[in-house]
């Protein structure tokens, strides 16, 4: 987010011969971003594509020509993602059905694609109306700090990762003690690596040993720091399942609404 096509594809060539050096191979690097989910999945179909870089939302709408059985995933503490509802702890609020007609953040972040259909479940659960009903404004921001921040003034509540919290709260300490979490997601993979189906070659092999192998390398270490990963470990498709459930469960409830909204 907030970063332009030019200087990501920069530090992806920078970060990629600086990888290749330590490698002792040749790497021919032009990165060429896919502006649409339907660009990457016509790509996929003429075999233009090995490899792909998605969230679990892309990857939900093309999985058919995905290769599921090893999936190179953020490892450690970056690992899965959990998402948090933040309120004020002096406000007396304990659970998410205490905030209709209050002003909701949203961490606007990759990271934050299952974010929404997660907040829908837990209204869907409690029987209460769709998000953007329940809350007098969902609004979202880039920054972290603007997204905590008003939240602690009291002006709103907000929903980032409770990594992004955790690691406000490190810098700033006062905001762990006076911010408390009123619901929290279940840890969930929503974005990650995946081969096309079909695909094999010794290459395939090569790109997950490298991966694997990131954290003993210095140059390893610094490209996890640019793409903001920890780590990268290979699992297989069971991974994907709390996300993909939230976003099936997101689905139907929707579908029950618009049904409901047509009898009326």
């Amino acid at each position: 987010m907030d970063v332009s096509a030019n200087d990501a594809r920069s530090a992806m060539v920078n970060r990629v011969n600086h990888r290749s050096r330590n490698w002792n191979i040749t790497v021919e690097c032009t990165p060429r971003g896919c502006d649409t989910t339907q660009e990457i999945l016509n790509r996929l179909r003429n075999g233009q594509l090995d490899a792909v870089a998605l969230n679990v939302v892309e990857y939900r709408q093309m999985a058919h020509q995905l290769d599921a059985g090893e999936v190179v995933v953020s490892g450690g503490a970056a690992g899965p993602e959990q998402y948090v509802v933040l309120v004020q702890d002096k406000s007396g609020i304990q659970k998410l059905g205490a905030l209709p007609g209050h002003r909701l953040i949203v961490l606007a972040a990759r990271r934050m694609c299952v974010a929404a259909a997660w907040l829908s479940t837990l209204l869907e659960e409690g029987r209460h109306v769709e998000l953007e009903r329940y809350f007098s404004s969902v609004t979202t921001d880039t920054r972290v700090s603007r997204t905590v921040l008003p939240v602690f003034f009291g002006k709103a509540d907000a929903c980032p990762t409770r990594q992004e919290f955790d690691t406000m709260s490190e810098l700033n300490p006062q905001v762990a003690r006076d911010l408390k979490a009123v619901a929290q997601s279940s840890p969930m993979v929503v974005a990650f690596y995946v081969f096309r189906k079909g695909y094999q070659s010794v290459h395939r092999e090569s790109l997950l040993k490298a991966l694997s192998g990131l954290n003993n390398t210095a140059s390893g270490r610094q490209l996890a720091t640019l793409f903001q990963f920890e780590d990268a470990v290979v699992k297989d498709g069971a991974c994907l399942t709390s996300a993909l459930a939230v976003l099936e469960t997101s689905e139907r409830a929707r579908g029950r609404q618009a049904a409901g909204s047509r009898k009326g």
